[in-house]
């Protein structure tokens, strides 16, 4: 079954979704928003104090959270619910989604759960993370389940993505668009990139100007020219420990879905590591993964370098 949604997705075109957008989340009534709105009317806390995100999450007190900011986009709520109907990966329960003031509002379920990057360490009396002080709330024990279930989540939505290929194999956001993720949002491209070489060659024309010196950017040089030609991967585009929930040693939610997209093959391995893990989590990632692959070395370097305050 499936439904046709248009003139509110990332180009305004018509697309066909292979799933149905219940009504009362995705057209809710006015008194369901309106309810939302006077909880947001008070004065709430936001969730988190240094979250890595433009955007800002609001407890509403009742077992449920709002997302709101300038990088929420309706497609977010549909990525959540197309991958709650076709895969087992725990994502929140979504109840509504609505535009209010130029704005758009997820309300979805409230996880009880930590941060991955949160539960693996301890923190300095500044909230600074400590690696060397103990575990934190994730055992040795656990991390090798945490990452092996993170593995399974990646698997899962690579099979979704050939269960429903795109009518076009680009690179580029679901279900259509280009990439918006915090590694395209100084430059958004103007379009999905048709081939792995147009995907090297934005993030090389980026590169370049920031960072004269050719050694800086030869590596990336390297893997364009060596890429093979290749069908990209549905994925969630940024499972970065602060996106991955965890609670008993289990994954119990993933979030952030406003990155969801066709990523080349080697883009989660990059994500994954491109925060301060500490050892016992590189270590558990490296087992179940495998080794990093060259690209993800690369990609790391070429974050670092377009992130530096030139």
């Amino acid at each position: 079954m499936s439904g046709t949604i248009s003139e509110d997705n990332t180009t305004g075109s018509s697309v066909e979704f292979p799933c149905q957008f219940p009504d009362e989340i995705f057209k809710p009534s006015r008194d369901a928003i309106d309810g939302v709105l006077r909880l947001l009317g008070k004065t709430l806390k936001p969730l988190g104090e240094e979250l890595w995100s433009r955007n800002t999450f609001y407890d509403l007190g009742d077992g449920r959270m709002a997302k709101v900011g300038p990088t929420v986009k309706i497609y977010e709520a549909r990525a959540m619910h197309f991958v709650r109907c076709y895969t087992s990966i725990q994502v929140p329960d979504l109840y509504m989604v609505f535009e209010h003031d130029d704005q758009t509002y997820i309300v979805m379920e409230l996880v009880d759960g930590i941060s991955l990057r949160d539960a693996s360490h301890t923190t300095n009396a500044d909230g600074s993370p400590n690696y060397g002080l103990g575990p934190g709330l994730v055992a040795d024990d656990e991390v090798l389940t945490i990452i092996e279930d993170l593995k399974n989540i990646v698997e899962e939505l690579r099979e979704l993505g050939r269960r429903f290929p795109p009518k076009n194999p680009w690179f580029g956001a679901w279900p259509e668009g280009p990439l918006s993720n915090c590694y395209t949002w100084e430059a958004v491209p103007a379009a999905p990139f048709k081939n792995i070489d147009e995907f090297h060659a934005y993030f090389l024309e980026r590169l370049r100007p920031r960072c004269p010196d050719p050694s800086t950017y030869e590596a990336l040089e390297q893997v364009r020219r060596e890429a093979q030609d290749h069908a990209p991967v549905l994925t969630h585009g940024d499972l970065a420990p602060r996106n991955i929930l965890v609670k008993g040693g289990r994954v119990v939610s993933v979030v952030d879905w406003e990155t969801f997209g066709w990523y080349p093959d080697f883009w989660e391995r990059m994500t994954i590591e491109n925060e301060d893990l500490g050892s016992r989590i590189r270590q558990a990632v490296t087992t179940v993964f495998g080794e990093k692959p060259f690209e993800a070395k690369v990609y790391l370097y070429v974050d670092a370098c377009l992130s530096l305050p030139w």
